[in-house]
């Protein structure tokens, strides 16, 4: 009974180093903060210094389009009943249309830049960090690459930092501009009617807490998910690898048996990722669309009483479902940058991770050797299955043979 209870001990105590030897010293100590991933970006801060002021000017003349919009149907509402009240608004009319265009040709030039500058950030630092997160894996000791599988290292360097790029800066744009934009908006809002304005703010302190508990589900969950693709990426590339002794032993349907069990894993947590999903974007749809409804309902009161023209109302309601679609994609941002976060755990826990030993000698003969070697009481065993002794009780003695050539 004692020998199968020693045993397990001992499997236990390797698994726990394979576990060392996979993660290192940054098992514990990795920062995975999205802070972390906004910090890649730093060699570019010029590029998004630029690109965020574009970004800024955007915004706020995609905003000022919805002003011009309720001044339009202020102006076509009046009563006109001589011909020059006639012309007085057909120039008013064609000055609003043509500050349109200007605002126009200037938001469509900031948006080139700003999509210009950030695309080509998010290029140098996926190009960065892959060459950062190589040459620190190629310098890690040979026990590493024992326990690590070289298919998950590749998802690594390719898939997650990918996703990792996409949030240091495509995602960062978007989150800028949508913040932007739905700033610009509640202050016009609250410009035209504060009342209105607090009404629709109701439903951002609800949504902000749903989507704060929503994205730390879904960073861990996301995490998941990245390492079961990861797993199955490397059980496909170990196959490719191995194809001749695959075919040679007819393993052709455990291979497949493999992959497809660790496939279905992957598609079963994407399953569960997309519903939740589903749920959560279902409900906020359905709280900011009842926002608007009520928005409407006590703001035709106000126009009704006279408190607020058409054309105020018209802009209000446009700039509420501009703040809406911006609140939307501010928390669709959000999720993404914590599936960011959960996928980039092991890509920062491989930067971190501490190699057991230098990858080139300090150890230098300090004379001329003379050639002799003894090998007396030498045991050996791999640092991933220390319970194993491949070398025991080794002893060897013999002379080397030098040879000195002269040309």
């Amino acid at each position: 009974l004692g020998q199968p209870k020693r045993k397990a001990n001992e499997d236990q105590s390797t698994n726990g180093l394979v576990t060392d030897l996979e993660h290192g010293d940054a098992v514990e100590a990795a920062n995975i903060g999205f802070g972390r991933i906004l910090s890649l970006a730093k060699p570019d801060a010029g590029k998004l210094i630029i690109a965020t002021i574009a970004l800024l000017i955007a915004s706020t003349t995609s905003v000022l389009i919805r002003k011009f919009g309720g001044t339009v149907i202020d102006i076509v509402s009046t009563e006109i009943r001589t011909p020059e009240q006639q012309s007085e608004a057909l120039n008013a009319v064609k000055s609003t249309v043509l500050e349109i265009v200007i605002i126009v040709v200037v938001g469509s030039i900031c948006t080139a830049i700003r999509a210009w500058l950030f695309s080509s950030a998010s290029e140098s630092v996926v190009a960065r960090l892959r060459k950062n997160l190589y040459s620190h894996l190629i310098h890690q000791e040979i026990a590493f690459f024992d326990v690590t599988r070289t298919g998950e290292l590749l998802s690594r360097l390719s898939e997650d930092t990918q996703i990792i790029k996409n949030a240091a800066t495509t995602n960062l744009s978007e989150a800028l501009r949508n913040l932007s934009t739905a700033c610009i908006g509640i202050v016009f809002m609250v410009y035209l009617s504060w009342k209105l304005t607090l009404l629709a703010l109701v439903v951002v302190p609800v949504i902000s807490v749903a989507v704060k508990k929503f994205g730390r589900y879904l960073r861990e969950l996301s995490h998941t998910t990245q390492a079961a693709a990861a797993i199955a990426a490397s059980i496909a590339e170990e196959s490719f690898g191995a194809i001749r002794t695959v075919r040679s032993f007819t393993q052709e349907g455990n291979a497949i048996s493999n992959y497809s069990e660790k496939v279905d894993e992957t598609l079963n947590l994407g399953i569960r990722q997309a519903r939740i999903v589903g749920l959560f974007f279902g409900g906020l749809n359905a709280a900011s669309t009842m926002a608007v409804i009520i928005v409407v309902i006590y703001g035709a009161y106000l126009t009704i009483t006279g408190f607020m023209t058409a054309g105020s109302l018209t802009s209000f309601i446009l700039y509420s479902l501009t703040v809406g679609s911006s609140v939307s994609s501010l928390s669709g941002l959000y999720t993404t940058a914590m599936k960011a976060a959960g996928a980039s755990r092991r890509v920062f826990q491989l930067l971190d991770r501490v190699s057991s030993m230098t990858s080139s000698g300090d150890k230098c003969p300090t004379r001329n050797p003379d050639g002799d070697v003894e090998l007396d009481d030498v045991w050996f065993a791999y640092p991933s299955r220390p319970n194993h002794m491949v070398l025991k009780v080794l002893i060897i003695t013999g002379i080397a043979l030098l040879f000195h050539f002269i040309k």
